[in-house]
């Protein structure tokens, strides 16, 4: 009778591991299908025939991770490291936990300790290399991506990390190289040829800059960042007209940056559409406080030769701002090219006031006094 019993309760085990396996098979492949809800509702029912089996709890991690419940995820890899601290599933998978909950300091001690075990996982790498970027640790992270790429020396990832990488370090250069390698092996992305345009436009390789914004615009012709850097290569050629061209683009599709709607400003104001310019100054300022967009209706006024304007929109910068003399004479100089002398004076005359406790400043705005014949 006892054999019997042990026979049957063996029997009974076998049958119960036999469905577990069957359905983790079923729910490993609903997780490939991406049909993750489902695939989670296989692994609970697994779980409850064997709570501790470590392939079960690791897949009903994976899919819970997906999902983003990660705190269900998490207690799932931590039951498995429990038993297994070394086991590998539930080590990359704890750390990808941690990274969705932005937790990189948690992440990077799990992913580092499976790497010890597969240290060709080139995946694994350029996340441990994105985590000690994250976290400001350049020197780390520079590591993981060339070991990345003494793997897989075209990996687009590792390529990607590290451009993006010497370019939050100044590295523009490096960034560049970086960059076209990866453009090199796949196809074009807009997002990395206006990167690159803008790289080369810090470093004043102004026509370089140019060609890449237009490259941009041939695969995306209303790229919100190709307008932009390309309307700012025409202002800086002085074709106004180009620029505001192309800035309006932008406007058709979107709300524009308070930066882009002060250069159009700006711009039309260079044409003489101070109308359009004081309507665009306007918005901005409605939005929110912009010293660039205050400046430049102050200098708006200063060519219509509104005095009380141009002195109201000083006074408001002077107590916004800290005045080292540059606001003042960069409305004075309109006022003078635009010959507005007696606006220029009463100009002077209020700033003068407004700085009577500071004389490093007062001394300032008398040398440009002096440097436009102003009466001091």
């Amino acid at each position: 009778m006892e054999n019997n019993a042990s026979t049957e309760q063996t029997e009974t085990s076998s049958s119960s591991h036999g469905k577990v396996v069957d359905l983790s098979k079923q729910g490993h492949r609903l997780f490939k299908e991406q049909r993750y809800r489902e695939a989670c509702v296989l692994f609970d029912e697994a779980r409850e025939l064997e709570p501790n089996n470590p392939y079960i709890l690791t897949g009903l991690g994976d899919t819970l991770r997906v999902l983003k419940n990660y705190p269900r995820a998490a207690q799932c890899y931590l039951d498995v490291l429990g038993k297994d601290p070394d086991n590998l599933f539930a080590l990359r998978g704890l750390g990808d936990t941690y990274r969705g909950q932005r937790q990189i300091d948690k992440a990077l001690p799990l992913w580092e300790r499976y790497i010890q075990f597969r240290p060709r996982d080139i995946f694994v790498l350029t996340r441990i290399a994105d985590g000690h970027k994250t976290i400001g640790n350049h020197q780390r992270a520079e590591a993981c991506y060339r070991q990345a790429l003494s793997i897989n020396k075209e990996d687009r990832y590792a390529l990607m990390g590290l451009a993006d990488l010497y370019q939050k370090t100044g590295q523009d250069e490096l960034a560049i190289q970086y960059y076209e390698r990866v453009m090199d092996k796949g196809p074009k992305m807009i997002n990395i040829l206006t990167i690159v345009g803008n790289l080369h436009w810090h470093r004043g390789e102004h026509e370089k800059a140019r060609e890449y914004y237009e490259k941009a615009l041939d695969l995306e012709g209303n790229n919100s960042y190709a307008l932009y850097g390309l309307g700012n290569y025409y202002r800086w050629q002085r074709d106004y007209p180009m620029a505001i061209s192309l800035w309006e683009r932008i406007l058709e599709r979107d709300r524009g940056t308070v930066n882009m709607l002060t250069r159009l400003a700006d711009a039309y104001r260079s044409i003489g559409n101070l109308e359009a310019a004081e309507a665009t100054y306007r918005k901005n300022l409605e939005n929110c406080y912009d010293k660039f967009s205050l400046l430049g209706l102050a200098k708006l006024y200063a060519v219509r030769g509104d005095s009380d304007e141009v002195v109201r929109c000083y006074r408001e910068l002077v107590v916004r701002e800290e005045e080292d003399g540059w606001f003042f004479g960069e409305i004075v100089s309109q006022l003078i090219d635009h010959q507005r002398r007696q606006e220029a004076i009463q100009l002077y005359q209020a700033a003068r006031e407004l700085q009577q406790n500071n004389q490093d400043v007062r001394r300032k705005l008398a040398e440009l006094a002096e440097k436009y014949q102003l009466p001091t």
